[in-house]
């Protein structure tokens, strides 16, 4: 196996939020001039040292369906809203791919998927990898993961993992139980990651229907024999079949959303939020139908499914209803954290710490550009300032939906997209703005040029495959 890659590019070449001074935005540039609270320290380096950790994610949860950040056609998210408030809110995180495994195991490691090698789902993070839970459990912390998806990826570094394939009201029993059984003298790291949103939304039950949008006269369900239909067959939706999908799967976030505040109440009873900083993210969005007729996310590239919502929250440490414009990477978190605690970072990680937008939300600048890789494809995506570039040099159309049609999803070799004036990536401006992309694409190469990687192919067992099937992954 190859040897991890170190960091990629200097910190000025990448605009590193960790590289800014107290005059300096994360890009150089002159960055605002807030000064620390009397209740939130100025330097936050090594400030929640021996404080718990609680990671809270949640599959398949589009940033843009949450009411914190601007959504408006429904409550959907009253106990994120809360946990938002208490913190500091990045506006524009990106996964670095629309796949769960991948993306979580970026999060663990700080690593793009080329780098940790789970660039599918049903990879196991290879056993010589740093990861968060093993730098934690060295720390001295209790360790404990309590998953309904990404069961089975050779995790490692917890004293206790659970994992319910897809049950999120068992996962969060697990998690409530095991936090009884705490020694309260000694630091906890907590991940509970929830099967939340995704396909087919059942944690939305009949919600759309009876409450959401009582009046629709089509045929959409949230049934996976249904939805998987409107691939297979290239249907197309009306208005009020759209309308309805919407509400189907904002069902899905306010059951999810009662899912976090379960938990995070059950902890706050218990006395366990004082200490604890509080991570929450998701894996990946979902196109629901805005880009070539597709409802789930696995082939996607664009920001319906690769816009995360990303939040820390830690009482008295991070300023509270703050929120970060610059783009940022889920990539960041394990560094973020580390430093936070004041650990030894993982030296080879590609994701740089947060704690400058921490310490000072508003700072200016247009801080440093976020990435995507594509399994062991060439096609990747950069997102600098307003403008997105999509490249896929081998004209590669990607194998999306068993069963369904093999031209489901063409990706062009270049897209370009204006995200100011064209949020949903709908007029491709590649040919109007040639120096634009020429200039995004040296930014592609510059990031990944060099990177050692980990991408040798893994057999998937067929008892894994079976559980990934389960969940709905043959479809998406």
């Amino acid at each position: 196996m190859l040897a991890l890659p170190g960091m990629l590019l200097a910190m000025a070449a990448c605009g590193s939020p960790s590289g800014s001074s107290d005059t300096e935005s994360p890009s150089g540039e002159a960055g605002g001039t807030e000064t620390a609270t009397a209740t939130t320290p100025a330097e936050l380096a090594g400030a929640a040292e021996g404080w718990n950790v609680l990671l809270l994610s949640v599959d398949t949860l589009r940033a843009d369906r949450l009411n914190a950040y601007g959504y408006g056609e429904r409550t959907t998210s009253p106990a994120l809203d809360e946990l938002f408030a208490g913190g500091v809110r990045f506006q524009q995180a990106s996964a670095p791919r629309s796949i769960t495994w991948p993306s979580l195991a970026s999060v663990l490691t700080g690593l793009y998927p080329s780098g940790h090698g789970v660039f599918e789902n049903g990879y196991e993070l290879p056993e010589d990898l740093p990861t968060l839970p093993l730098r934690l459990d060295a720390a001295g912390y209790q360790t404990a993961a309590f998953l309904s998806n990404m069961c089975r990826a050779g995790h490692r570094g917890w004293d206790a993992l659970r994992c319910s394939q897809g049950r999120d009201g068992r996962t969060l029993q697990w998690a409530l139980e095991w936090s009884d059984t705490l020694d309260r003298e000694q630091p906890f790291f907590l991940w509970v990651h929830y099967f939340g949103a995704h396909s087919p939304y059942y944690n939305g039950g009949d919600l759309a229907a009876r409450e959401l949008d009582p009046d629709y006269q089509g045929d959409l369900i949230p049934k996976k024999w249904r939805l998987d239909r409107v691939m297979e067959e290239k249907e197309e939706l009306d208005a009020a079949d759209r309308r309805h999908l919407d509400a189907i799967y904002d069902a899905a976030v306010i059951g999810s959303d009662g899912l976090s505040g379960r938990l995070l109440a059950g902890l706050r009873e218990r006395g366990l939020l004082e200490r604890t900083l509080v991570v929450f993210l998701s894996d990946h969005g979902e196109d629901l139908y805005q880009h070539n007729g597709y409802l789930y996310h696995a082939c996607s590239v664009y920001q319906s499914s690769l816009h995360v919502p990303l939040g820390f929250v830690a009482p008295g440490l991070i300023p509270a209803d703050s929120a970060v414009s610059q783009p940022v990477e889920l990539t960041d978190v394990a560094p973020t954290i580390l430093d936070l605690l004041g650990l030894p970072p993982i030296e080879e990680a590609h994701g740089l710490s947060l704690r400058p937008y921490l310490e000072r939300p508003q700072r200016g600048g247009a801080g440093k550009p976020a990435y995507t890789e594509y399994g062991d494809t060439r096609i990747h995506t950069v997102l600098s300032g307003d403008w997105k570039l999509v490249v896929n040099p081998d004209k590669l159309t990607p194998f999306c939906f068993g069963g369904g049609p093999a031209d489901l999803y063409p990706i062009e070799a270049l897209e370009l997209y204006n995200l100011a004036e064209d949020p949903f990536e709908q007029e491709n401006l590649s040919t109007q703005h040639p120096a634009r992309v020429a200039e995004l694409q040296t930014l592609i190469r510059q990031r990944f040029a060099g990177l050692a990687q980990r991408t040798e192919r893994q057999d998937i067992p067929e008892e894994l495959k079976e559980e990934l099937r389960s969940l709905g992954y043959v479809a998406n």
